[in-house]
């Protein structure tokens, strides 16, 4: 609990003066631990699994929203900036 609390605390402290950088950034770092967590449990356990099938599932399923509000994201801050010009 006192972990959670700890992160909370440092997570709000770094947003306060950069949010929109650092929200990025932070996203960012949470997708590639959930792609890591994936691929280590296809790849690297091979025989032994580590998520159940549900969890494996779910996981996907998050890890495929994910990108596509990553892309989505990143395509509209594109066009945004294109019709400022």
């Amino acid at each position: 609990m006192g972990f959670i609390t700890l992160c909370a605390y440092f997570v709000n402290k770094l947003f306060i003066t950069d949010t929109k950088d650092l929200l990025v950034r932070f996203i960012l770092v949470v997708f590639g631990s959930l792609v890591g967590v994936f691929i280590v449990d296809k790849v690297v356990a091979f025989k032994t699994p580590l998520l159940s099938i549900n969890q494996n599932e779910n996981l996907f399923d998050l890890i495929k929203t994910l990108t596509l509000m990553i892309f989505s994201y990143y395509f509209g801050t594109q066009k945004a900036d294109n019709k400022k010009d």
